[in-house]
């Protein structure tokens, strides 16, 4: 039976891509489709900062994927604790950030459409590319869901009810299968664009100018850093600040994110032992590890 691992030399499976997999949604067809453009911007007018691009957008990808893993976890710990308020705010990002990493992959979203996006740019663009026909994975469904949560979440932070409106398990568990779709068609999308680079450039991008070097720290910056109100940039994550460093110092090839999910979880609140497995204060605590297996549930 044709499977999305068929275009795969790892041990990552597709399982959840699997299900939904149609006549007009085949992994080949999807695969074609997808690869046509990734190759359209390898192959086109291709420069450095194209390849350091795309491999910021992958690393962004997995960040979002893991930030969307941690509101998840602190929802189920706020639906436990009957935290109602946050509990809806936790969902919502949730999908939000679930969806950001699934249109970072899309060819014709512009990277400066990345920057200060809005919610509803968001949600139009991955409708748009990932669940507008029978061809894509993911279906318009998602983006009703996303409009409920977001009234969910703001009327629970500006009209506070008293009393329980929604069905919160329900929500939970609809929330739970889209975020983990978008995870892994996230991680397929990375798949395809490091085949379609491998097979169209190849070689490990390395800086050659200071002009480069401006250029994606710019880039960089506007991706995983973020203003304040006075035009500044707040401080950097420690873990983000590593990211820059070995791309500096080892060069850029964008990559399937599933490889560095080890590492993604290495760094996960490593510096400040925020998620501290140790942490014996309280029963309720979220523990870094969940918040990964939650992740790796979705991509292995």
């Amino acid at each position: 039976m044709a499977s999305f691992k068929d275009f795969s030399n790892y041990k990552f499976e597709f399982i959840r891509l699997d299900k939904k997999i149609t006549k007009k949604c085949t992994p080949a067809a999807y695969y074609q489709r997808w690869m046509e453009k990734y190759a359209k911007i390898f192959k086109s007018d291709f420069s450095n900062l194209c390849g350091i691009e795309w491999d910021l957008r992958c690393k962004k990808a997995l960040r979002e994927v893991f930030a969307s893993s941690t509101f998840y976890v602190e929802a189920k710990k706020g639906l436990r604790m009957r935290c109602y308020a946050s509990y809806y705010f936790c969902l919502y990002y949730s999908l939000f950030h679930a969806i950001y990493a699934v249109i970072l992959f899309d060819t014709n979203t512009a990277f400066s459409s990345f920057v200060d996006i809005t919610h509803s740019n968001l949600i139009n663009i991955f409708v748009s590319n990932f669940a507008n026909s029978k061809k894509d994975v993911l279906s318009k469904s998602v983006k009703q869901q996303f409009y409920n949560l977001k009234y969910r979440r703001e009327y629970y932070s500006y009209v506070t009810p008293i009393n329980n409106l929604f069905n919160y398990e329900e929500d939970l568990q609809d929330l739970k299968e889209t975020v983990q779709d978008c995870f892994q068609l996230a991680s397929f999308h990375s798949l395809m664009v490091e085949n379609s680079y491998n097979k169209n450039v190849k070689s490990i991008i390395n800086f050659t100018n200071s002009e480069e070097v401006y250029e994606f720290q710019d880039m960089f910056e506007k991706l995983f850093a973020k203003r304040n109100k006075e035009g500044k940039r707040f401080n950097i994550d420690p873990a983000v600040e590593n990211y820059r460093n070995e791309m500096l110092t080892y060069g850029c090839r964008p990559d399937y994110f599933a490889l560095d999910l080890e590492h993604q979880y290495d760094e996960l609140h490593t510096y400040d032992g925020f998620y501290d497995e140790k942490d014996e204060k309280s029963e309720e605590a979220v523990m870094a590890s969940e918040i990964f297996s939650f992740v790796y549930e979705a991509i292995n």
